[in-house]
């Protein structure tokens, strides 16, 4: 079944609809590449994808302890590629958690956050990540 259709609009800008809710996104080639840059270029996607991969299993495994990620956010940042392999080497990533966590809640997030998402675990560049506890 399909659950996304996305289509080249020209100018190098790419629109997605999510086909159960009709939500569309698009994006954009940034202006150093001769894109608009109005849109998140793909790179951006990919970075969101983990990021809320990462947020989600953190709250799954908060609410089965009895705790909450309510509040909490990820900010993404820089990312590097290798031109020459033509792929992404590194996304960084820093999640602003609660300062009310324990020590073991937070060793158990990290942890979950390095190998319980399928998009990390997916994604074979280097992940770095940053654990804000405020």
């Amino acid at each position: 079944m399909v659950s996304m259709k996305v289509s080249y609009k020209g100018q190098y800008r790419c629109e997605a609809e999510y086909l159960r809710s009709g939500e569309v996104m698009c994006t954009d080639l940034p202006d150093d590449l001769d894109g608009i840059d109005h849109y998140p270029a793909p790179v951006h996607y990919l970075a969101l994808a983990l990021a809320t991969c990462v947020l989600t299993t953190m709250a799954k495994n908060l609410d089965k302890h009895g705790s909450s990620l309510d509040g909490c956010y990820a900010e993404i940042g820089d990312f590097k590629e290798d031109v020459k392999l033509i792929m992404i080497t590194e996304l960084s990533i820093t999640f602003h958690l609660k300062a009310e966590y324990d020590s073991k809640t937070r060793k158990r997030l990290e942890d979950f956050a390095y190998k319980g998402c399928f998009i990390g675990n997916t994604l074979k560049c280097h992940k770095n990540f940053t654990f804000v506890y405020e």
